[in-house]
């Protein structure tokens, strides 16, 4: 009882969404599902998982599901989802249609994704405008690079850039990075994410704000 006493309730549940996320991966395993990947990001204001998950559905027709739900260190937890249906138009090209959870609202959306992959440098890139009454353009973009390192030892890198804009400027956007090793798809290292809100983000009013860390992650 001492023991349980001092557990935080913020940890209790980054422990309960952990455990959920690792048990949604599982299920998704099975052909034709699987889970892409799973990370734990830990800053020094809050902790996020970022659960990654797609099917194919049938001959150029997938889905991908994204869930990112982060808790900070007061116990404040804040969600984000998103489910893509994809048709694939030849090479690494792609239709999407999206819809977005966040907020207590969900989204539609609607624009084009293209993937490619050369040695050992990844790009992902994705374009969608929203369909509701206040849309905005969003793009996404993914760059990977993980040569090895010394024999099943690999050097993991990545940056995501997010960008969401209105007529007035800027709405919402993210840099994501990560600096690590992978050892048979498991990855730990350094992490870094930053944000801006808002037209006029500053640092004044947080609506510039940043979470500095490290990272543990697992890719399927």
């Amino acid at each position: 009882m001492k023991f349980k006493k001092t557990i935080k309730p913020e940890t209790r549940k980054l422990g309960r969404m952990l455990v959920g996320s690792i048990l949604a991966a599982g299920m998704m395993l099975p052909k034709p599902a699987r889970a892409d990947s799973i990370e734990l990001m830990a800053g020094n204001k809050s902790a996020t998982i970022d659960l990654k998950a797609s099917a194919e559905v049938a001959k150029r027709l997938g889905v991908f599901i994204r869930a990112r739900p982060s808790v900070d260190y007061t116990g404040t937890i804040s969600s984000f989802a998103l489910a893509d249906l994809t048709i694939n138009l030849g090479g690494g090209l792609d239709a999407v249609g999206e819809v977005q959870a966040f907020g207590g609202k969900a989204v539609p959306r609607a624009g084009m994704q293209y993937f490619t992959k050369t040695g050992n440098l990844s790009v992902y890139a994705l374009a969608t405008m929203g369909l509701d009454k206040n849309p905005y353009v969003e793009s996404l973009a993914i760059l990977g690079y993980d040569p090895s390192l010394y024999k099943i030892l690999k050097l993991f890198t990545q940056i995501e850039v997010l960008n969401d804009a209105d007529a007035g400027g800027n709405v919402f956007s993210a840099q994501r990075m990560r600096l690590g090793v992978e050892l048979k798809g498991w990855g730990a290292g350094a992490a870094a994410d930053l944000t801006q809100t808002g037209h006029n983000p500053s640092f004044g009013d947080g609506t510039f704000g940043w979470n500095v860390g490290g990272f543990m992650s697992k890719r399927f």
